[in-house]
């Protein structure tokens, strides 16, 4: 019964650590600077010319927001994360994004503890859709191994442009093996994620105050086995979304316990 507790518990801590537009950037205008020239005799003005009347040079329109902009969820590569999480696990964790592709990105989580989770999205329009919330292809710490196949995955993670009373779920199917000190066991589970954006909240975390989008969501995994289903988990949440920055906060209620996890530093580049 060791290895099976060792999985769930594995198996529970890497899918609960998938809670989760570029920055908007500073502009500065350049002023041309006027010099003074000292000496030499005044020089008359020369009398004006005619000119032409100056033909308007029309403005092309601005470029269409690329398919992962997101104004609650900067996919922006190279920007990082780093969070804290207390409760039945308590640990730091660093979320990066690794690479943007054309209609989707790569993210990953790199724990204290020594987990790796490892991430791929797709994006429509702004809409981002988790496609390997578990882990990505494998997750490998402390001697244990994971691989996961996404079997159906329906819905959307975060919408383009959530405003309150908005409502989106999604519903994964995982298959996968997990592999401990040459033992061997099939895994397989089922998430269900409906979320409901509630409205806009001020939030206080190490990382400072922000006035953030509160989504509040339902979370329902079941998991077997070897084919033996062993665990529903219920887990509710709330998680705050700055504008430009992305994730803040969360508290989660679950039948582990309560977690809390808030951002402690962020860089976009």
């Amino acid at each position: 019964m060791k290895i099976i507790r060792l999985a769930l518990t594995a198996v529970v801590l890497i899918l609960s650590a998938c809670s989760s537009g570029r920055a908007p950037t500073a502009e500065v205008s350049a002023t041309p600077t006027v010099r003074a020239v000292a000496g030499g005799p005044a020089t008359p003005a020369p009398e004006p010319t005619a000119r032409p009347s100056p033909t308007a040079t029309p403005v092309p329109p601005a470029p269409a927001a690329g398919p992962c902009q997101n104004p609650y969820y900067p996919v922006v590569a190279g920007a990082s994360w780093t969070y804290q999480m207390s409760g039945p696990v308590g640990d730091t964790f660093t979320r990066s994004i690794v690479n943007v592709r054309e209609n989707g990105f790569d993210d990953q989580d790199v724990f204290s503890a020594g987990v790796t989770r490892r991430g791929s999205w797709e994006c429509r329009e702004g809409e981002l859709i988790s496609l390997t919330p578990a882990s990505g292809p494998s997750v490998a710490a402390a001697g244990m191994q994971m691989n996961f196949t996404v079997e159906s995955n329906t819905g959307l993670t975060f919408p383009a442009d959530p405003r309150p009373g908005m409502e989106w779920r999604q519903n994964i199917v995982l298959a996968g093996r997990f592999e401990r000190e040459g033992q061997s066991i099939e895994v397989r589970g089922v998430m269900d994620r409906s979320c409901k954006a509630v409205g806009m909240e001020r939030v206080s975390v190490p990382a400072g105050d922000f006035e953030a989008l509160r989504v509040d969501c339902s979370h329902k995994m079941d998991l077997s086995f070897s084919g033996v289903p062993v665990s529903s988990m219920t887990e509710t949440n709330a998680s705050w979304y700055a504008r430009g920055v992305g994730w803040v906060k969360t508290r989660g209620s679950s039948d582990a316990g309560v977690t809390e996890i808030v951002l402690l530093s962020y860089t976009i580049p």
